[in-house]
Formats: C-alpha cells, structure tokens, sequence
C-alpha cells in the first residue's frame, strides 16, 4: 500500500512509463510520493529523438532519425498488443522534464547502432529531484 503524504527518497523506473496508460499523471504522482528534494530516477526506451535535440549524447548522424521514428509509429499497435501494452513511441524524458514539481531535470538520450532492436528503441535516462518547497 502507498502511504499518504510524501514519504520516499527515492523512486526508480525502467523500462516501465511505456506501459502506464496516461505518463502525465503516473509522473505527477510521483512527483506526490517523494518527499522534497527526493530524487526521481528513471531509464525508458523512447521515440527516436529529433535531429538536434540537446538531450542526445551522440548524435553523429549514423542513424536515420526520421525514418525510424516513421517506423516507431508503424508499428507501436502491434508492439503494444504483444508487448504486454508497452509503447516504443513516447517521449518519455519531455514528459517527466515537462511535469510540474521539479527543481531539476537532467535526462540524456542515446541512439544505439548496435541492431534493429536498439534503432527501434532509443533510450531516455536521468535523474529528476522534486523542489525542496512548494512554488507559491
């Protein structure tokens, strides 16, 4: 059972914000459970980012960002209905750096070139700390 108020220090996600029905309001209670100043950690597969987005580590241009998010989208219906619900095309590290709460958010990106797979699935990771106070 969750416990009222804001008792954690800590929360850890991976590979999980992809199956939450609506990501918005899974974050805003995160951002509820964690006492001020607690952390909020996260690791999630992800649309491929767009060219230029800051957030990418490596953007060398070794992949075709365009052309595999068109794929992403493609094929997002079949890969959540055998993928237990999971969505391969959320921007999941906007979404988190996008929630109200936060006094910072610090997320990179990664497009591996490894194989299918990780073309299919770049990843977003970081670290989010929830405002010691309240914002009046």
């Amino acid at each position: 059972a969750v416990l009222d108020g804001a008792p954690y220090d800590t929360v850890l996600t991976s590979f999980s914000m992809c199956t939450v029905r609506d990501p918005q309001a899974t974050v805003a209670n995160i951002v509820r459970l964690l006492r001020p100043g607690g952390k909020y950690v996260f690791i999630e597969h992800v649309l491929q980012p767009d060219v230029g987005d800051p957030h990418v580590v490596d953007d060398s241009g070794r992949v075709d960002v365009r052309f595999w998010a068109r794929v992403q989208n493609l094929i997002n219906p079949l890969w959540r209905a055998i993928g237990h619900g999971c969505n391969i095309n959320r921007r999941t590290g906007d979404i988190i750096a996008g929630a109200r709460g936060w006094e910072s958010v610090d997320y990179r990106s990664v497009r591996p070139v490894i194989d299918l797979q990780s073309r299919i699935m770049p990843l977003s990771f970081g670290v989010a700390r929830k405002a010691a106070k309240a914002a009046e």
